[in-house]
Order: structure tokens, then sequence, then C-alpha cells
């Protein structure tokens, strides 16, 4: 057993890609506390998930129990004898924030940062959580990156990723995501009625993802085309889903476009998980010589698509995004592409 406060421990080793993920707590029956009572910590953080249970999606919701209820916050109230809600102030806050400053990314801690305001403020703002954190946007944010190195594969790169992966699921897999940006939780939601693949152009309608099968992240449907390079895609995949879902019900009846046998007697198939496609992802990054994932390729789709012309409301609508703002952050320039963009716009 390592030694020292066990919110200051190593990052645990990523779990097997079979192995359960527990992420749902028991629920108070309501999110506010009964009279006369004195809620503790955690029965706070559970009213506050409860009591977004309308309007905040279930990824959120699942987030919000990993930072507060599973992670290194409980184990902290636990070493400094946090136990009720009136005793965790925002000197507490900002000294458990201060603690994992050395031991995690800037961004994870940011992300603490924002669930436990949110904590902070459905305390203060819900008779009988006390008002020991009214002040908790006194605490600064973690520092971040500004301006990141692109993260978009070059052309090279995306060719050896491609060529990295194992010919049928996994290279259709890898193509899908270059070919169209999906989220990795929207792929792994993709249904076979999903796929327009003899229409011309053929397209994929994107209705949810894995955490919600009937809404996306942004909340709207959209059909998404294919990119001019993986033209024979969508022929892949029809012989793909061909062969894969034939008269004797090989799938049991799955409708996923992707699926994956799970280990054990019967080789049962269940829906590929965003976990799954990250541990494939690291695969081929590693037998391809690049670092790669399923955000580094949807990074990749926005950026081929702005150098062949796509107009930026079109990637947006494409790509699933709220704003202008978004597609700008994803487009990765490198110095070549931007001064070969300059040299043709001053050709005479």
């Amino acid at each position: 057993m390592p030694d020292g406060p066990r919110h200051l421990r190593p990052k645990a080793p990523r779990r097997d890609y079979y192995s359960p993920v527990v992420v749902s707590e028991p629920q108070p029956a309501s999110a506010f506390p009964r009279p006369g009572s004195t809620p503790t910590v955690q029965d706070a953080a559970a009213a506050l998930i409860r009591y977004h249970a309308t309007d905040w999606a279930p990824t959120t919701r699942r987030n919000a129990r990993l930072y507060l209820q599973l992670n290194r916050f409980p184990a902290f109230c636990e070493d400094q004898g946090l136990s009720t809600i009136d005793q965790l102030t925002t000197a507490r806050i900002h000294d458990f924030l201060a603690d994992i400053s050395g031991v995690l990314k800037p961004e994870t801690v940011a992300k603490y940062r924002i669930y436990l305001r949110a904590l902070a403020r459905f305390c203060t703002a819900t008779p009988g959580y006390g008002d020991g954190l009214a002040d908790v946007d006194r605490i600064p944010p973690p520092r971040l990156a500004r301006n990141k190195l692109p993260v978009a594969l070059t052309k090279e790169q995306e060719q050896a990723v491609v060529a990295g992966a194992a010919e049928g699921r996994d290279r259709l897999i890898v193509q899908t995501l270059l070919a169209c940006g999906l989220r990795v939780s929207e792929l792994c939601a993709l249904l076979v009625p999903d796929l327009n693949l003899t229409h011309r152009p053929p397209f994929l309608r994107v209705r949810g993802t894995a955490h919600d099968r009937d809404i996306t992240k942004s909340g709207e449907d959209r059909n998404v085309p294919f990119r001019t390079k993986y033209a024979s895609l969508p022929r892949d995949l029809l012989d793909h889903l061909s062969a894969g879902r034939d008269a004797e019900g090989r799938t049991g009846g799955r409708l996923e476009v992707f699926l994956s046998q799970r280990r054990g007697g019967l080789r049962e198939w269940a829906p590929l998980t965003p976990s799954g496609v990250e541990q494939l992802m690291d695969r081929i990054g590693t037998r391809a010589k690049v670092h790669c994932n399923p955000h580094r390729l949807r990074h990749t789709w926005a950026t081929r698509c702005v150098e062949a012309g796509v107009p930026m409301f079109h990637l947006q609508q494409a790509g699933g995004w709220r704003s202008i703002e978004m597609v700008r952050r994803y487009y990765s320039a490198d110095a070549r592409t931007m001064l070969e963009a300059f040299a043709r716009a001053y050709e005479d």
C-alpha cells in the first residue's frame, strides 16, 4: 500500500477494456435535506447530481460522480476529517486543489475546480447546506496553456495510421473517424439505420452518443458526408455489414455498426465502447509510430476540411459544434500550409 495521503497517490493504471465501470452511486430521494438534519459532504454531492437530473447531460452527471464521489476528493475529505458539509469551506477546497496541482495535469485540476464550484454554488443557493462556500469564486483557476502545438496529423502520419490498422473492422473505424470527424462516443452509438451509404452523396446520420442514445452532445441531429479521400469507405462499410450480419444472426441482432466480442465461453457480441476505441488507437499508434487517439483524428478531419475549402459554417454543422470559436480551436494549420495559402493569395 503506497504511503502518503490517498488523494495524492499516483494515478491508477488504465482499466482493462472488459472491466466494468462503476459510475453510479445511491442517489437521495430529494435534492433537499430533511429539516433538522446535517448533510454530509457526500450527501451534498449526491443532492447536487440529483438536482441536475433533468438539465445536465448523462456525461456531465457521470463526471460529477467521478470527481466528487469516487476519486480523490472524497479521499481528501476523509483524510482531513471533513464529514459534514458545514466543515467544508472555501479554504479547504483551495487546499485540495493546491495539493493535487502537484500530481495532476492542470487540465484535470481545472475539471475538479469546475465541479467543486458547482457543488459550492448549489450549497449556497439551497437552504440546509450552510454558507461556508459562498466565496468559492475567489479561488483562482489553474494556469492552462493557451496555444498548444498543432494536434492534427500530417498527411504522412494519417496514411501511416490507416496502414497500421488491421484490415476489416479496425481499419474501418480509423477511416470513419478520419472521413467523418465523429466523436468517439458518436462512433460507438452509430447504428446500421444511420448509414445512408447508397445515397448520392453518401452520409452518416448522427443521432446520439454512447452515453445517451437519444441526444447528441450539441442537442441536435446532423448529417455528415464522407471526405473524398475515403470515397471507397461507404462500399467497404456495406461489405463489412454484409459479412458480419448474416442470416444466422452471428451478431445477436445488434444494430451497432462496430461491435466487439466479450471474453467468456459464449463470446457474445456487444457494442464497442469509447474505452475500447481508445485502447485500439493506442495499439495502432504504437505500430504506426504515431501518437494518435480518436480526438486527434477529429482534429485531423477538421483541418483537412478547412484546407479543402469547406466553409466554416458548413464545418460547424457537420462537426456538431455550437460556435465558430470551437471550429477554430479544432483547426491546426502548420507553418508551411499557412505560408502556401498566403502565397496563393498574393499571386497576380
